[in-house]
């Protein structure tokens, strides 16, 4: 366990974000080997069916990974005020909540998501790959959720280590399912093996989780008080992911409608887009804990320093990485898929003009994931909850308005389009609320 309510703020953070920044480099050889796997083996129709999934699973994952978020807000909230009891009390109403809202996901996504993909206008070429792909990954959201947690609850202990090696063991064990499983199974194996992955990584954080003493005397009761707390924090933050992701859909549905090629090229380059969140999702994480654990512990002085050099770190990580993804972007592109010349070079096209745009908007989702991780950090989620409706909402008006006009630009631009006024209302937001907290940051960083 780590207690980052004592020490240099911005050391603690970088500290903190090292195995963090590590764990999603290998998130993202992880995602680029699994879409490599579908591509360069089944082709580009078969990487086309899972691209035509992303919006509706990342949906349901981003709904997850917020809900995960805000229930580590609590646990990191209690850990900083030294209440353990608090602590073990959250934990098991947690898993509770979890398990709960896991399998009604599970369900709904078995029954729901053919229809959906319809409506979505999925090119019929598509549909039956798509439908057995999302429906696996969705079935097994238990297991998801599960994962985030345990992942959650440790990192709100200032352990980031052991959340990496447990992506390092999903990792391996995805890639190694993925190459037993791809050809008997088809694109239903690369769901299973990403769930077989995600049961061995919660096997491998609930036995770490038991080392630290939490598990000791948590009993099996859930606790209202506890259940109210985590609902609290976690649903706003669930909600804001799955309102953003809304626009997703959106925005899929037209880009379905450029054909198979342009389909599967901006699948490519949003599977890239972990590549692009490395350092953005680590450092997001750090600053998540470190104000937490010291607005717990009462430390108000110390959360405005941790969020100054938070700042810092997010800007000048984003203008390297944006580098990087401009000069190498299409390089990485082509390894997912090979097939038809035409085929791939058109795909190329489209994913290079998606992952140019994303990398330009950089600056801004960076921003945008320190403050809103701030402002939930201190127990304010209903600010980064109404961030994400406008996000949506210039998501939508983005493609509604451009498309006519500019064609599949309307469908490219409409990320950073909703990034924008996002990240500005979080930061005007967060320079409100600090100042209320009384007192200006000391400077020592």
């Amino acid at each position: 366990m780590n207690d980052m309510t004592d020490g240099k703020p911005i050391r603690l953070m970088i500290r903190f974000s090292i195995p963090m920044l590590l764990a999603n480099v290998l998130q993202m050889l992880y995602s680029l080997a699994d879409s490599a796997v579908v591509g360069r083996m089944l082709g580009v129709e078969a990487f086309a069916s899972v691209g035509a999934t992303a919006s509706l699973f990342w949906l349901v994952m981003s709904a997850v990974l917020g809900t995960a978020h805000g229930f580590g807000t609590v646990f990191a909230q209690r850990f900083g005020a030294k209440d353990m009891d608090g602590l073990r009390r959250a934990f098991v109403t947690a898993v509770y909540l979890a398990m709960g809202l896991g399998l009604a996901v599970g369900l709904a996504g078995v029954f729901g998501s053919g229809p959906l993909l319809k409506l979505l206008n999925t090119p019929p070429e598509l549909l039956d790959g798509a439908a057995v792909y999302i429906s696996v990954l969705l079935g097994g959201m238990a297991v998801t959720f599960g994962y985030n947690l345990l992942g959650s609850v440790l990192r709100a202990l200032g352990d980031s280590k052991t959340p990496l090696r447990a992506m390092i063991l999903a990792s391996v064990l995805n890639i190694a399912f993925d190459l037993a499983l791809v050809r008997p199974f088809g694109v239903a194996g690369i769901a299973a093996a990403t769930l077989l992955a995600q049961v061995a990584a919660c096997v491998y954080c609930l036995r770490a989780l038991r080392k630290t003493g939490v598990l000791k005397g948590c009993g099996r009761k859930g606790d209202t008080a506890s259940a109210k707390a985590l609902l609290r924090l976690g649903l706003p933050m669930g909600l804001r992911n799955a309102v953003i992701e809304v626009g997703g859909l959106i925005v899929q549905r037209y880009a379905n409608g450029y054909g198979p090629e342009f389909v599967a090229g901006v699948a490519a380059a949003k599977r890239m887009y972990s590549l692009l969140m490395i350092a953005g999702g680590a450092f997001e994480a750090a600053a998540a804990t470190f104000v937490a654990q010291n607005f717990g512990a009462g430390k108000h002085g110390r959360v405005r320093q941790g969020v100054a050099a938070g700042a810092r770190l997010m800007l000048v990580s984003a203008a390297g990485i944006m580098a990087f993804a401009l000069l190498c972007g299409r390089w990485i592109l082509s390894l997912m898929v090979k097939g038809d010349p035409v085929q791939v070079a058109a795909m190329l096209d489209a994913g290079t003009r998606q992952l140019n745009v994303l990398a330009l908007g950089l600056p801004l989702v960076y921003l945008l994931f320190l403050y809103r991780s701030s402002l939930q950090g201190i127990g304010k989620p209903l600010v980064p909850m109404a961030s994400g409706f406008l996000e949506l909402i210039f998501r939508v008006a983005s493609v509604l308005a451009l498309t006519p006009a500019w064609g599949e630009w309307g469908v490219l631009l409409s990320d950073p389009a909703g990034w924008a006024p996002a990240a500005a209302l979080l930061m005007i937001s967060y320079g409100l609320i600090s100042k209320k907290t009384g007192g200006d940051a000391a400077r020592s960083i």
